[in-house]
């Protein structure tokens, strides 16, 4: 079979410029190479070609030899060292491409091109050493749970070596945990690719909405309803604290919105947070229904709102601003 003229492989005229030739032969090398086309032996012998007519043009001598002699260098008797016409060469050397050029010969002449740029590509793909994917598990807890710690059963899905295992675990959940925290167990995803680690577990911690309480960083917050009566002439209340029970003094004479703070009844520190107190907060419960005596009784009463200090001081402020408005 004939060969194909060197300028046809690269697509160039006989009167190219080597920065013609190289760019050329920049763009066939790549779009032939082997390792852009794996498995396809057409690519590989174009890519053969390619190198084997940028190798020829590129150098001055071995052009003008074949611009001179065509490939009958390459067909000659002598061609390993003579000249294909009797005399010696006047190039110096004997013809080009004579043994032809290898897969590992063109490499060659790429890598003097282009430097290693496929090595990477080839050490794709070779087994690469992946870690497993990361799983996350929401586990629901109660206040209770969060403020002293506790450990929680789970049981979740998860791909262990190629297979669908159900993995049952038991989780220690420090005291003091946040809502939305993460909490880390190494390894426990799924299993690494090629030998690579497993991937993680992480659980993500839902602290459940509580009845009566709320959570204010570590401080736990309480609104605690009173009656009118007890609030005008005091009393003491047994409340509910995370983990038991406290008495709560509530003193005559308190206010609606009052607060009182139970020292160290809130989420225990972890990290860097403090221990947190408890907030317990007066709301003074106005009765709707009242019967006629109790309304007579009230109305007795209504002389004590005359004589209040904070009632009468801002009444007076209040007319000054009303007088304004006329």
């Amino acid at each position: 079979m004939s060969k194909q003229d060197y300028y046809s492989v690269l697509g160039l005229t006989r009167t190219a410029k080597q920065d013609e030739i190289k760019k050329a032969y920049r763009k066939l090398a790549l779009l032939y190479h082997p390792d852009k086309n794996p498995g396809d032996k057409a690519a590989e012998d174009q890519f053969k070609k390619v190198s084997e007519a940028y190798d020829v043009l590129s150098n001055e001598k071995k052009r003008q030899m074949y611009d001179q002699f065509g490939f009958a260098g390459q067909q000659a008797p002598g061609a390993r060292g003579q000249d294909p016409f009797g005399g010696a060469s006047p190039f110096g050397f004997g013809g080009f491409g004579a043994r032809g050029t290898t897969t590992e010969s063109a490499q060659d002449i790429f890598n003097e091109f282009f430097g290693d740029i496929f090595s990477s590509s080839r050490r794709r793909r070779e087994p690469i050493k992946e870690k497993g994917a990361d799983l996350r598990y929401t586990l629901t807890i109660t206040y209770e749970e969060a403020a002293t710690g506790c450990e929680k059963p789970i049981r979740f899905v998860r791909n262990k070596n190629n297979k669908s295992d159900v993995a049952s675990l038991s989780i220690s959940v420090p005291a003091g945990v946040r809502h939305g925290q993460r909490l880390k167990l190494r390894g426990e995803g799924e299993s690494g690719v090629q030998g690579g680690d497993d991937g993680d577990l992480f659980v993500i911690v839902n602290l459940v909405e509580h009845p009566i309480f709320r959570r204010r960083d570590n401080d736990l917050i309480m609104e605690l309803p009173i009656s009118f009566v007890d609030a005008i002439l005091g009393t003491e209340v047994e409340i509910p604290t995370l983990i038991g029970k406290a008495k709560l003094k509530i003193p005559a004479r308190t206010q609606p919105g009052q607060t009182f703070r139970l020292k160290n009844k809130g989420f225990p520190a972890l990290g860097k947070s403090p221990q947190g107190d408890m907030l317990v907060k007066i709301i003074v419960d106005v009765p709707q229904d009242l019967t006629p005596e109790q309304m007579d009784l009230i109305k007795k009463l209504s002389s004590v709102s005359k004589n209040s200090p904070l009632v009468q001081e801002f009444s007076e402020k209040m007319d000054k601003v009303l007088k304004a408005r006329k």
